[in-house]
């Protein structure tokens, strides 16, 4: 087939912002008028199912010859429209290799292979999301909806630019149109969480976006080891000198922050007890933490950083978008050779962009290591002119936060965070005068709901207030036992054990229930067992244990494929 078949055929010949591959064929699929998902898969791909993942590519040099060189290369289709590179950032150069020649000519199953997914805990499960204010703006927009890149990424349930909770569809992942081509559309969708998103579920999302909006970097799990070290003695999470993680602190304050997550499809697998948080981050600390989950390295740095460029900075990874890092100059110092020599350069008189040119980095660069080593340099504002950049100073050493200076100034995000990186002493003063907001903040919630409830617990006020509870302990923890030490304690209590009658009753009543709707309300003529898993989406996590659940099971072999006497 020659590339000239792709106007032929009626293949777009653009993609749409942040659009996934699979979106792109999805639409071709909706305008071509083929009745078959394999009809459309054989056109693309040159094979009736490879190709048709929504998640992984396969086959892309065939879809390459079919669409010629409009939309990019295998490469940069990889990169720019899977969900692939998050898993390729802490992938070695060899299995990136490995892994992008599978993608343009084997199968999607080859690469989950590849990548350990198959045999993980989290194992390959991606299921399609979208959020239902864009799926608006798409269709005025651009006429349709379609599925966004960012919104398909692991560990990603939170729609940024809306900050409003991601919807799963209960299509394609459960088996149900497992080979088609799909389009988002609000009939696809259970209703979303009315609350907002908690504040872990928005980290660990933007942590996982950012990296993902990297190309080309992988991150070395040696030295993302050493930064969460660094990390957790900053907290006073390491004791001694030896430097040994503090086992229930940690634990305690970890597994409060992934609360909030394990409740969501993918990251049930995170650890769920205090415990299992410690030996967690042992694990991801230890010389040898090869072989770590993305979502499990990425969940840990949500929890200890503020975002991306601060873990970047503390790893020495980052490019001229990091924030600046937080060791002292000194230290800065010797980690890189230039830098010493930089500053040696702007002491004797010379300007930094010349220094920075001697040495061989970008001028920004060499500002960011003048203002670390404490030398202040000359500028030449193109965006902070007049007074703004002395009160975006003012605002900052108050501790504001760098979107809210970005709003009040009127300018990018990475403006107010290169004023940071490159003024000197602003940086740490931010942080320093953030924590402080932040622990006054945590403090008058926390004195506000133990007064409002001085007989209920530590335990009752803590479910009310989970957030501040959290921060206090791993930041401020003498004044929380200081300030709980006479509250009640709550009286504990064996945990229950499941009970397999009551859940094998409800699970039969509502197959029952289930099966007699699609029937006589939406005549259905044949109950399938897959439409049982869309409308029960907890029935297929149980269909391996209908050996406990004999009402379950004899109700299930009783709906299914029984047709209707209407």
């Amino acid at each position: 087939m020659t590339t000239l078949d792709s106007f032929q055929l009626g293949l777009p010949q653009r993609w749409l912002p942040d659009e996934t591959l699979f979106s792109l064929c999805s639409r071709y699929h909706a305008a071509s008028g083929n009745k078959l998902p394999a009809t459309t898969c054989s056109q693309l791909f040159g094979h009736p199912r490879q190709g048709c993942a929504h998640d992984f590519p396969a086959r892309l040099d065939h879809f390459l010859c079919v669409a010629g060189d409009a939309l990019g290369t295998a490469a940069s289709i990889v990169e720019e429209h899977t969900v692939l590179p998050l898993y390729l950032r802490f992938a070695s150069a060899e299995m990136v290799d490995a892994t992008r020649s599978a993608a343009a000519q084997s199968s999607s199953g080859r690469l989950k292979f590849q990548l350990g997914l198959l045999t993980s805990r989290f194992r390959a499960n991606h299921p399609l999301k979208a959020c239902r204010a864009c799926m608006q703006e798409d269709t005025l927009q651009h006429i349709t909806p379609y599925w966004h890149r960012e919104h398909q990424l692991p560990g990603v349930w939170v729609c940024h630019r809306h900050g409003s909770w991601l919807q799963a569809s209960d299509l394609k992942a459960t088996g149900v149109h497992r080979f088609g081509w799909l389009l988002p559309a609000p009939s696809q969708f259970l209703t979303a969480p009315a609350e907002s998103p908690p504040a872990s579920v928005t980290q660990l999302a933007r942590m996982v976006a950012g990296l993902v909006a990297k190309p080309g970097l992988r991150l070395s799990a040696h030295r993302m080891g050493q930064a969460l070290r660094a990390a957790l003695a900053d907290r006073g999470l390491l004791a001694g000198t030896a430097q040994r993680l503090r086992r229930v602190a940690a634990g305690d304050a970890y597994a409060e922050f992934l609360r909030p997550l394990l409740a969501l499809e993918q990251m049930g697998q995170l650890p769920a007890s205090s415990d299992e948080a410690y030996a967690e981050i042992a694990r991801q600390i230890s010389a040898r933490s090869a072989g770590v989950h993305p979502l499990r390295r990425l969940a840990l740095a949500a929890w200890l950083f503020d975002d991306l460029e601060d873990l970047l900075a503390r790893m020495g990874a980052g490019g001229d978008d990091t924030v600046a890092p937080a060791p002292p100059p000194t230290a800065q110092l010797q980690d890189d050779p230039r830098r010493a020599r930089l500053v040696a350069l702007i002491s004797s008189g010379r300007s930094t962009s010349a220094a920075a040119r001697e040495v061989g980095i970008d001028t920004t660069t060499g500002m960011v290591w003048a203002a670390a080593a404490g030398l202040a340099t000359p500028r030449r504002p193109k965006l902070l002119k007049g007074d703004l950049r002395d009160r975006l100073i003012a605002l900052l050493r108050k501790g504001i936060a760098k979107e809210e200076a970005a709003a009040y100034g009127e300018v990018s995000l990475q403006t107010v965070t290169t004023l940071l990186r490159t003024e000197v002493g602003l940086h740490e003063a931010w942080r320093q005068a953030g924590f402080e907001n932040a622990r006054r903040r945590n403090r008058r919630v926390w004195a506000r709901i133990t007064a409002a409830n001085p007989l209920s617990g530590v335990k009752v006020a803590r479910l009310a207030e989970p957030a501040a509870y959290a921060w206090l302990y791993r930041n401020d923890h003498d004044w929380l036992v200081e300030n709980t030490a006479e509250m009640a304690r709550a009286v504990r209590v064996p945990q229950a054990r499941v009970d397999w009658d009551a859940r094998d009753r409800q699970f039969a009543d509502q197959v029952r229930q289930t099966a007699l709707q699609m029937v006589e309300m939406q005549g259905v003529r044949r109950v399938k067992l897959s439409q049982l898993y869309q409308r029960i989406p907890e029935l297929k996590a149980k269909i391996l244990r209908l050996d406990r659940m004999p009402l379950t099971r004899a109700a299930v072999f009783a709906v299914v494929g029984k047709a209707s006497t209407g």
